[in-house]
């Protein structure tokens, strides 16, 4: 029987011993790191993607408080700078049938001329020309399209521009007659184009001057169609309220 050497025993040793480490490291350990390694992947992009969910969450919110924002402010403005929606307080209804708007939209235009004189006296000065508000149609078929530029425009709005108006006085009551437009209730009103002229303290000032009405509500009479019931006026035969036959337009 041949003996071993001591050498061979020892690479023998090696041998079986790199068999073992390799038999472990390709069985065991490389399958065991390689499994770690898509967990701490599969971890990383759980959180990736839970910061994202958390940022667009943080968007949302800012979001959200954008628009409450932009909605408590037009809530202010509308408060403030829109006509009311009882004919009684200087407003107008848009939710009465077409033939009562055309006689409640000629007492909201006298309104309307009532704000504007009122306006035209701030600052003390001497109005030398100003503006008249157009008076309506008498057309249940038309009112709304020509007076409310419904539905042209996706809501009822009324534009008046009036054009030069021109008022005498002196610099300071120019000047503050001028700012007080943007304070006007009720509606918005803009004052532009100020030329002034003469020779101090009284002085003569031109300026154009536009108005805008934004229309409370949120219901609108159907828009009448052409020929219906022939109602052309406050004393036109059209139908009554919820399509009863009609000998006029109810009383406001």
């Amino acid at each position: 029987m041949t003996k071993l050497s001591a050498l061979t025993i020892l690479l023998l040793g090696i041998s079986i011993g790199i068999v073992a480490l390799s038999w472990a490291f390709f069985t065991q350990w490389q399958p065991n790191m390689t499994e770690a390694q898509y967990h701490r992947e599969y971890k990383d992009q759980l959180e990736a993607q839970a910061a994202m969910m958390n940022k667009a969450k943080e968007r949302v919110e800012t979001a959200k408080r954008m628009v409450q924002e932009k909605a408590d402010a037009w809530k202010d403005v509308a408060l403030r700078k829109t006509p009311q929606q009882s004919l009684a307080m200087g407003g107008i209804d848009l939710s009465v049938n077409a033939w009562q708007l055309v006689v409640d939209v000629r007492k909201f235009r006298n309104s309307i001329q009532r704000a504007v004189n009122a306006q035209l006296k701030k600052g003390g000065v001497t109005v030398l020309s100003g503006p008249m508000v157009p008076f309506p149609s008498e057309s249940a078929t038309a009112v709304l399209a020509d007076y409310f530029n419904y539905p042209a425009f996706p809501f009822p709005v009324v534009i008046f521009d009036f054009g030069t108006v021109t008022v005498r006085g002196t610099y300071r009551q120019i000047t503050d007659h001028i700012r007080a437009w943007s304070n006007m209730p009720n509606y918005l009103a803009v004052a532009d184009g100020l030329q002034i002229q003469g020779t101090s303290p009284t002085l003569t000032a031109t300026y154009s001057l536009s108005l805008v009405a934004y229309i409370r509500g949120d219901h609108i009479f159907p828009v009448v169609p052409e020929g219906a019931g022939g109602g052309t006026g406050p004393g036109a035969g059209g139908p009554g309220p919820g399509g009863r036959p009609g000998g006029g337009a109810r009383a406001g």
